[in-house]
């Protein structure tokens, strides 16, 4: 059980490297945040506190700072984020989660940008990057997905300072990569393990902190940030087929439901899948419906990496012509290398059946 109270920045710095794995904010598992156990004064008061302590206990103690679980603020010892982050990452580093189109162009345009500048400010980066009202937008939704997978942290709080050298106001946020920011001690221990060793590891962790509380609550509460965070409403899928390595064609000829990789893990039942088939094709050739997720893949495949498959029902079969590449061009859809949302208004124009 976590037992202490927070009154100076020294002891916050010794509970994030006592207990290896702290959240800022009250959550679902009680007393697991530096907010149920810190003196009111030092909270939202007007002495110097919390948020002001983040940068030097970043510093002091080289821990990871990020929106690591449930979009929120987490402190992670260096001891204890080399296996989060190995759970997270599910075993990939971003190069290899680009290639086995796990990752999007966004993404991996934010994610080599950052990489090559940091430690970086914020305003610096989208400044770098033209993230602003009149250019490129998705920024801080970007960077909550590149933090939940625990491939940047924020590395420092860098603040304004007044004519006497004060500082003053909300500290920016500066950020980097693990790799760079810890080093080697993260590189040689972050892909160690199995990435559901690490799952263990931290599990039974906080299990230990709170050995009453419920582990379902505590496997909640680890799951809630992982990948894009959605509610119950239905999202619709543009999907790609590789026709080299399956013959999507003669399986839809053959049953009208088929096994296909899930590829992202926000898919669920219900939600409808666009099948873009590549060359020859070119073209999105089905509409389909999921009817099963999150199947686990007992078999092997030199062409793919599957760890789960979902089940599809074909609903609709569209001439190669109408739903070409050139035609998706006109919505922004350059490629598709993985599972992406569809553009909302080719939903609506194949819907209303606008295209021809």
């Amino acid at each position: 059980m976590i037992d202490f109270t927070i009154r100076t920045c020294k002891d916050l710095e010794q509970a994030v490297e006592t207990y290896g794995i702290l959240p800022l904010f009250r959550n679902p598992v009680p007393g697991f945040s530096v907010e149920e156990h810190v003196a009111k004064e030092v909270w939202f008061g007007d002495a110097e506190g919390v948020w002001e302590w983040k940068g030097p206990v970043i510093r002091n103690t080289g821990c990871a700072y990020g929106k690591y679980l449930a979009g929120r603020a987490v402190f992670i010892s260096r001891e204890w984020f080399p296996d989060f982050a190995n759970w997270r990452r599910d075993g990939y580093d971003f190069d290899a989660r680009f290639d086995d189109e796990l990752a999007s162009f966004r993404d991996k345009a934010l994610f080599d940008l950052l990489d090559a500048l940091a430690p970086v400010l914020s305003g610096d980066l989208k400044k770098a990057g033209n993230y602003s009202k009149n250019g490129k937008a998705g920024f801080d939704t970007i960077m909550n997905r590149l933090q939940s997978q625990c491939y940047v942290l924020t590395s420092d709080f860098v603040y304004k300072r007044d004519k006497q050298g004060r500082p003053y106001g909300w500290g920016v946020a500066q950020y980097s990569t693990p790799e760079k920011f810890m080093g080697e001690e993260f590189t040689s221990k972050v892909y160690k393990r199995k990435p559901e060793v690490s799952y263990q590891r931290v599990f039974d962790h906080i299990q230990n902190l709170f050995p009453e509380c419920p582990g379902k609550t505590i496997e909640r509460l680890l799951h809630q940030g992982v990948g894009q965070e959605r509610g119950s409403e239905i999202r619709t899928w543009l999907i790609p087929s590789n026709p080299k390595y399956y013959d999507i064609i003669a399986a839809f000829e053959a049953e009208e439901i088929i096994d296909w990789k899930q590829g992202n893990d926000n898919i669920r039942e219900g939600d409808i899948v666009f099948m873009y088939v590549g060359a020859p094709y070119s073209a999105i050739l089905y509409r389909c419906e999921v009817v099963e997720t999150d199947i686990p893949y007992l078999g092997h495949s030199e062409n793919v990496n599957l760890k789960k498959l979902m089940k599809i029902r074909r609903l609709d079969v569209y001439p190669q012509d109408k739903l070409s590449l050139k035609e998706l061009n006109k919505y922004d859809v350059v490629t598709v290398r993985g599972p992406r949302s569809m553009p909302p208004q080719l939903i609506e124009d194949i819907a209303a059946d606008r295209l021809k």
